[in-house]
């Protein structure tokens, strides 16, 4: 049986115990990503020997980050291996993230060691290394809501993104719409800010605009967060304040900007004269304003 080893660091970067399954496994990658990784729960490894190691320790949640066709013959090799020695079970290798597409003849083979394949096209755009290990080590209830890459398809008219999670989602190029002298071009684009903004040139989108047009659980995710929001006297005076056609400005000894921080919460609910004044300019008695 394997002697488990805790946690060490060791030139810097960690490396997982055999007792533990690693988060992220890098594979074949410029040393440069330990440092990205820094502080995440990861190993590095180069060899067919070092993936074919690693693989026995990886798990459905393991995320494999690879680059460079040579690398990803490796891995085939060292995932072969650890099948055969497995009698054929795979379960539990994680996904498969490839900064560099590989042999066209490898993706079927890919498929069928990893959940997940991601990466497979020449023409996929990626997030910068940096950003890219910090969208993927964020919170799992965060990675639906960021975008770590994904390719232009002109022909079909269609922008395929990944999110932090891997899974994908496919936005037709009409939502991006001319807006005064800024046109979305289409050759050009790029994932960045973290995950949160989808570029074509100039033209700039953010995810949260893409998910909540496409996206029906997201949509209800965020509207449910802003009538949580929305509720209590501030947002309910303002709801009241424009279905009467009543300016911020046009209560009588109260300021514009009083009116304002009542409405953002930042005053939670007025007392005395201010009170008496709002009603009376509304037409409702106090505790009607909540209702609206």
């Amino acid at each position: 049986m394997t002697k488990a080893i805790s946690k060490k660091k060791n030139k810097g970067h960690i490396v997982a115990s055999r007792a533990t399954s690693p988060r992220f496994i890098l594979v074949g990658l410029p040393t440069k990503w330990r440092t990205v990784f820094a502080n995440k729960h990861y190993v590095a490894c180069k060899s067919q020997t070092q993936m074919s190691e690693v693989a026995r320790r990886a798990n459905k949640e393991s995320l494999w980050i690879a680059s460079r066709s040579e690398t990803i013959d490796q891995l085939i090799r060292a995932m072969r291996e650890f099948v055969v020695e497995r009698s054929g079970r795979r379960t539990g290798l994680g996904k498969l993230l490839m900064l560099d597409a590989p042999r066209t003849r490898t993706l079927g083979i890919l498929h069928g060691f990893f959940e997940v394949v991601v990466g497979a096209d020449s023409s996929f755009k990626s997030l910068p290394p940096d950003q890219l290990a910090q969208v993927l080590s964020a919170p799992k209830e965060r990675l639906r809501d960021l975008f770590i890459g994904g390719l232009v398809d002109t022909r079909s008219q269609v922008l395929a993104l990944v999110r932090g999670d891997l899974s994908r989602v496919a936005v037709p190029l009409s939502i991006f719409r001319a807006s005064g002298t800024s046109k979305p071009d289409f050759g050009r684009f790029e994932v960045d800010d973290y995950g949160q903004t989808i570029r074509f040139g100039t033209y700039e989108a953010g995810a949260d605009f893409v998910l909540y047009a496409l996206d029906p659980e997201f949509r209800t995710r965020i509207n449910a967060k802003r009538r949580e929001r929305e509720m209590g006297f501030g947002p309910s005076l303002r709801r009241l304040r424009t279905l009467r056609k009543i300016g911020r400005d046009e209560f009588d000894g109260i300021t514009a900007k009083t009116i304002a921080r009542i409405e953002r919460g930042e005053i939670k609910k007025p007392r005395g004269g201010t009170l008496k004044v709002i009603c009376k300019i509304l037409g409702v008695e106090a505790e009607e304003i909540g209702t609206y």
